[in-house]
């Protein structure tokens, strides 16, 4: 295949994954009070903040951008697949299958990930954030749907460690048992930032840990699994 005709199926792939994005965010659009409402369950059942608008078009550009991130979400497997399916020819026959397989599994951790950051991990920190102060807060809509969103894809993007390590060890740069050489501090790392995000009670420290850990013991398996000596 020429460059050209790489071009061609890269451009057509991309139009695509362009106008699905468009199709579902202008849907999410029309249909956004109910998406806000989805987008409020992290706080419905704090009394101590109210959300605000602080310009005349916030609400409308707030709008835009939670149609836009909730397409986002909705059409990742579809980006996923495309740049899946474009480079696929590139790979080696012996390779497609455990290929084809990270594409599923990085599918299903990524929004096992957001799943996880909306409905545990961050109530947890906006507890404590709240109860920081006793004070009544007011929050801009824009500062808590960025807020949420950023914690949304950190937790996305955190989750394909298990992925990215059976990756890591398939190209057999480092040795079949370096995560495991190195897990002193990993786990210290783990309880680490496990504190720093939660409120200071051993119950969320424990809440919060214990995914992270079984996170990384999936990926230490996941390593070992698909390492190969280089």
């Amino acid at each position: 295949m020429e460059i050209s005709e790489h071009f061609q199926e890269l451009r057509r792939r991309l139009l695509i994954c362009i106008v699905c994005f468009a199709a579902i965010a202008a849907t999410a659009f029309a249909c956004f009070p109910r998406l806000w409402h989805f987008v409020q369950i992290p706080i419905l059942q704090v009394d101590t903040v109210t959300i605000v608008n602080l310009s005349p078009a916030e609400g409308v550009s707030v709008s835009i951008l939670v149609s836009c991130m909730a397409a986002a979400f909705a059409t990742s497997p579809l980006f996923l697949y495309h740049a899946y399916a474009f480079c696929a020819p590139a790979v080696q026959k012996e390779n497609r299958r455990f290929f084809f397989a990270s594409y599923l599994s990085a599918c299903a951790l990524f929004f096992f990930g957001a799943f996880f950051a909306y409905f545990c991990a961050i109530p947890l920190l906006f507890q404590f954030l709240l109860n920081y102060s006793d004070v009544k807060q007011l929050w801009s809509q824009t500062a808590y749907v960025s807020f949420l969103f950023r914690f949304e894809i950190l937790f996305a993007v955190l989750f394909q460690m298990p992925v990215a390590c059976a990756l890591w060890g398939r190209s057999g740069i480092s040795d079949r048992n370096f995560l495991w050489k190195h897990f002193r501090i990993i786990l210290f790392l783990i309880v680490l930032i496990s504190a720093l995000v939660t409120p200071p009670d051993l119950p969320s420290l424990f809440w919060m840990a214990i995914p992270m850990f079984l996170l990384f013991l999936l990926s230490a398996f996941t390593y070992r699994l698909a390492w190969r000596k280089k």
